[in-house]
């Protein structure tokens, strides 16, 4: 099937939190099953953001746009006691507030070469920390699954790199935890959390799986990086079969905290996102998963994509195999290709939802779209991810890549492997 496109023109904003008498999925009080808002809190809309749970101060000391480096405070010096000298007002320098003003604090250089933590959790391979980055960010190699294990039965390290969530039953999760910064850092925090299959994570969909802390020595320490276990079971339901979304976070509150979009993988460090779909098939292998949109960006213009990626750039299949060489290959050719979404609805419960599982070729023309350009309103939104492939040869696969973009930003996405074993 050829990509093709859809849109609909710009509706008005009439939600209740712009005073219109509709419900805001993404308040607290209907997360929580109410009928009514009556925590007295605005109603966000959709990406709005949120006031912190910090005390308001003073911008962090640090280097701000157009700052350059001082000169070194030693060149020049002609003897020992020139030396002192100059060591001396150094350090007078660096503790007096930058420029003269107080909220400038001293100056510092990039905070990987400061006497601080640097806390990752990986978004690839050979992830060292930069963001913001633009390629897949939810196909972290940091978070991994056993399936059918309890946690207070499990070891300290992973049993299994490649294990896939099973529904109905305890699973266990472990992460991978990296300090690239100078410093050591001690007790840190990692939350562990579940989402309904999403394209737009924030608090309001989080779900809480457990927490953990963890000492991590500096960059050169030998202790640099370690994996944790999440100390509670996780059990999916079988609604969504299994394959929600896993976020790990890992942050130091007070020497290296969260960022301002705290569960955005793409722009902060501490966040990591597991966000795949592994389909095992004889054939024909088929899918068919609702995905969240979420609430993490303003109303405006939006599209929904679906691109085919190679196994060459899919670093997580290595993950998935427990070893470099994955024993996957592309599909060279198949018999039938099925892929596609739906256009976007309001939420709605599994009951209410379609099945596609005996859809053609010609329906599909119909119903699915590769790329589909709409409009996010205030209230949350969803769609549905088909995808239906038949000829598999053994060792192959198709891979997909759901991707949601927002004036121009891929803002979340996830990722489904149709393979033959």
């Amino acid at each position: 099937m050829k990509p093709t496109e859809t849109s609909r023109p710009k509706q008005p904003c009439n939600c209740a939190c712009h005073k219109a008498a509709i419900q805001v999925h993404c308040c607290h009080c209907f997360v929580a099953g109410k009928d009514s808002c009556d925590c007295g809190n605005k109603r966000r809309c959709c990406g709005e953001a949120q006031t912190p749970r910090t005390p308001v101060g003073s911008p962090p000391p640090g280097w701000r746009p157009g700052d350059k480096p001082p000169a070194n405070p030693f060149a020049g010096a002609t003897s020992d006691d020139d030396l002192r000298a100059r060591f001396e007002q150094a350090v007078i320098e660096v503790t007096r507030p930058s420029g003269g003003d107080p909220s400038r604090g001293p100056r510092f250089g990039p905070r990987k070469n400061e006497y601080l933590p640097y806390l990752v959790v990986r978004a690839f391979g050979g992830d060292r920390g930069a963001r913001a980055i633009t390629v897949p960010f939810w196909e972290s190699p940091d978070v991994f699954v056993a399936p059918n294990l309890a946690a207070d039965l499990a070891p300290p390290v992973p049993t299994t790199r490649g294990g896939l969530a099973q529904a109905g039953v305890p699973n266990t999760l472990w992460t991978h935890v990296w300090n690239l910064g100078r410093a050591p850092v001690y007790n840190a925090r990692i939350e562990f959390y579940w989402f309904d299959p999403t394209l737009g994570f924030n608090v309001d969909a989080a779900n809480l799986i457990g927490v953990e802390h963890v000492d991590l020595g500096d960059r050169t320490s030998g202790k640099a990086h370690t994996f944790v276990k999440c100390p509670n079971s996780w059990v999916p339901s079988f609604i969504n079969g299994g394959h929600e979304c896993l976020v790990v976070r890992l942050f130091e509150p007070l020497t290296d905290p969260l960022g301002p979009d705290p569960w955005a993988a793409w722009d902060d460090r501490h966040v990591g996102q597991r966000n795949i779909h592994v389909v095992d098939t004889s054939s024909p292998g088929v899918a068919q998963i609702a995905l969240r949109l979420g609430c993490a960006v303003a109303p405006g213009p939006a599209t929904l994509e679906v691109h085919r990626a190679r196994v060459a750039d899919v670093g997580w299949l290595s993950v998935l195999s427990g070893k470099p060489a994955t024993g996957l290959r592309d599909a060279a050719s198949v018999k039938e290709e099925i892929v596609g979404l739906m256009y976007p609805t309001a939420l709605r419960g599994p009951g209410e939802r379609p099945s596609l599982s005996h859809i053609t070729p010609k329906a599909a023309e119909g119903l699915l779209r590769e790329r589909i350009h709409f409009e996010r309103g205030c209230d949350e939104l969803e769609t549905i991810f088909y995808v239906s492939v038949d000829g598999l040869q053994k060792g192959e696969c198709r891979i997909y890549r759901i991707q949601q973009v927002v004036t121009g930003r891929i803002t979340g996405g996830f990722t489904v492997i149709v393979r033959k074993p």
